[in-house]
Parts: C-alpha cells; structure tokens; sequence
C-alpha cells in the first residue's frame, strides 16, 4: 500500500483536491438552481481557477514522468491517464471559456453559446466521469493488489532476503564508483524490499519521482513474522523464532543505515553505513548462520524458487526480441532500422527496468514474465539500463540499441 497519505502525499492531496472540487461544483450546481447566481459564479470560477493551477503544477508532472518520460503507453494505468488527461483538458477549456462567458465581454457575440444551461450541465457531467478515472488511476496505481512472487512462504522469503543481499552489493559497488545517486536508488531498494508496502518507511526514498521496490510489496520482515507463526507449533518453532528475531534485528539495522545514506550529500561521510548494510545483509540473505539460508536449514526446506512463465512475444515484421535473463540483457547490443519494435522480455525470477540513460524512455517495473514493447522512431545511440541491477554507463545490466536510419 503506497497511499493514501503515506509515501505518494502528491498523488494522494491530489485525489482528495480533486474529490473536493467535483463536491464543490455540484454545490455550485444546486446554488444555479436555487438561483443563488453571484454563489454559483464564485464557485464555479474558484474550482475551474484551482483544476488548472492542479493541471499545471501536478498531473503534467505526473503524465510526464509516467507516461513520455517513462514511455508506457500501455496497460490500465497508462490508458485511464491518456483518457483523464484528454478528457480533463477539454473540461478544463470548457470552464475557462464558461467563466468569461460569465464574467466578462471577452466572447465575442458569435462565440457565445445560446444553451448555457446545457453546456453547464454536460460539463458537470463530464467531470464527474473525469474524477471516477481519476479515481481509477488512483487504485490501479497505488491500491491494486500485485502478484506474489509465488511458491511457500518460506521460499518468498528467501527470494526477497536474496535480493536484499544483491541490493547491498550494487549499493556498495555504487559507492565504490563514486555514485551517491546510485548508491541512494539501491538503499531505497533495500528498505522497500525489507519493510514492504505497508511499512511507514517505504516509498519513493530518493526522490527521483519513480518508487521502486524489487519485491513483490510484502516485505520480508512480513514474511520472516509468517514464518515464524507458520512453524511455531513444530519441534523446531523455538529455534526458528529465536534466529527469526535475531535476522529481524539485523534487518532493522539495515533500515536505519540505509535511511541515513539516503540523508547524506556526500559518500564520505557514509562510509560506515554502507558497510555496514552490505555486511549485515550478506548475512541476512547468505549467511550459514542466524540468517535466513539457517532458517530453512533448520526446518530442513530448500523451497524452489518460483517458475517463471514468460508471456507470448507474438511474431511480427519489424520486431527484435531481447531477453532479460540471468541479470542480463541479450542481446545486449542491437543494430535496428528506425520503425522497428523491440520487446523485452523478462525471463529471471525478479524484476527489471528498461531504462535509458539520459530518461528518454524508462519502462518501470518489469515484473517476472512479463514484457515491455518500445518501437523506435528516430536513430541514433540509446544507451539504457536496469535500474534495479545495473547503471547508466554500461556497468552491469545494462544494454544498447543503434537505430540507423
């Protein structure tokens, strides 16, 4: 759960202006009938004036960053904010033409609706449907339940304990390099991978306006509490809680450190903090002992990771498929001519992006499976890479398409 007023404030005032508004304009319909018009002049101009202070300040941002900047122009999310954004627009037009109509003798006389009822009606109308696929986006962005990573508790722990330990090492590696904006992404992925998404410290954590959490929103404190309820009745339920708590501490730890990486402007004041994540969850995903491999060791389980069934990648002219697997792109590099569609495919059991180093197009989450569908338009160089395993630059998973012309 990102919302509501949690780590999404931004989309979440926004839901609420925008409820508030429709209330407001219907008050303003009841005063039009009730002939109270100088009320239902201020009221309509006062929500009209605040829609496009909202539309200017805040659902271009977010249709930007979602939508262009993140190149998805598929899926329920995408296609609500495409009809939101089109439909707002014009509702957002027919106001402003409504209020100087009412205010003002800027319309010239040929331009001035004879119906005015009519117009005022259908507009209200139209932005009670806008607000309902608000409403949509709203759930479908931030409520909706996602899959699981599949398979036992136990083994859903385990996946996410693993990932934690690979965050570490790419957040470490960042530091290394000299990448504090690097280093920050892979602390927020640690602390959205451990506390989950109903956790008070998840969210978007470095502010670069796209939330990422490479499990599947349960967390694994959340697991590793299931767990423990799960065997605690059985022989062997007092050891795993007593190695359970001790992994919960370290995975606190972790959090703290990673909050404060997250805070510092400079790696060299951090330097014990990054060791110290990436020690203690080395020790968390991988360690033999008071760890969670021990866990399952005690319990004498080595659960499967979950089988990963790739969607159908329909065969079309002017189509490259590329495969994300074994944190990999492959190919990694392709040579296309401009109008070729690429899809990616995502083939490991953990999520990827598809992300272009200068922010041309970035795919969001990649679930297990599943795939993201790019056509290529312009040539040149595009350079990208996982923002979950790789960086800009070329360093690990990373990738490149030439698009000639």
């Amino acid at each position: 759960m990102q919302a509501l007023l949690g780590t999404r404030t931004t989309g979440d005032l926004n839901l609420i202006a925008q409820v508030l508004m429709l209330v407001a304009l219907w008050i303003g319909f009841y005063f039009a009938r009730t002939k109270q018009i100088p009320k239902h002049r201020n009221m309509q101009t006062t929500v009209v004036l605040a829609n496009l202070f909202l539309i200017a300040f805040v659902m271009v941002t977010s249709f930007y960053s979602f939508v262009i900047a993140g190149g998805t122009t598929s899926g329920t999310v995408a296609t609500l904010m495409m009809a939101h954004g089109l439909l707002g627009l014009v509702a957002e037009i027919v106001g402003i033409y409504l209020i100087l109509r009412m205010r003002t003798q800027l319309i010239p006389p040929r331009f001035r609706v004879r119906n005015f009822k009519l117009v005022m009606r259908s507009l209200i109308t139209l932005w009670t449907l806008i607000v309902i696929l608000g409403l949509g986006i709203y759930y479908f962005r931030y409520l909706a339940p996602r899959a699981g990573a599949g398979g036992t508790t136990l083994a859903r722990l385990r996946q996410d304990a693993g990932g934690i330990a690979l965050h570490a090492e790419e957040m470490q590696a960042a530091a290394q390099r000299g990448n504090l904006e690097t280093a920050k992404r892979h602390a927020e992925h640690v602390i959205n991978q451990i506390v989950g998404e109903k956790g008070a410290d998840y969210g978007d954590l470095d502010k670069d306006g796209f939330l990422e959490d490479p499990g599947d929103g349960t967390g694994a404190i959340n697991y590793l509490q299931q767990v423990r309820d799960e065997y605690a009745g059985g022989s062997n339920g007092a050891q795993v809680a007593a190695i359970a708590g001790q992994v919960r501490e370290q995975m606190l730890k972790v959090v703290a450190a990673s909050k404060t990486i997250l805070q510092a402007s400079d790696l060299r004041a951090i330097g014990p903090q990054v060791a110290e994540v990436a020690t203690l969850s080395e020790q968390i995903g991988r360690g033999r002992e008071q760890s969670v491999p021990h866990i399952a060791s005690v319990l004498q389980l080595n659960p499967a990771a979950p089988t990963v069934t790739a969607e159908n990648v329909p065969s079309a002219p002017n189509t490259v498929t590329v495969d994300m697997k074994d944190f990999a792109y492959a190919p990694e590099s392709i040579n296309v001519k401009r109008g070729t569609t690429v899809v990616f495919v995502n083939r490991d059991n953990a999520k990827h992006t598809v992300t272009e180093d200068g922010g041309k197009f970035n795919s969001e989450d990649i679930a297990a499976g599943k795939t993201y569908t790019l056509t290529f338009d312009e040539p040149g160089t595009f350079p990208y890479f996982c923002k979950f395993h790789g960086d800009k630059g070329g360093i690990d998973m990373a990738g490149k398409v030439v698009v000639e012309p």
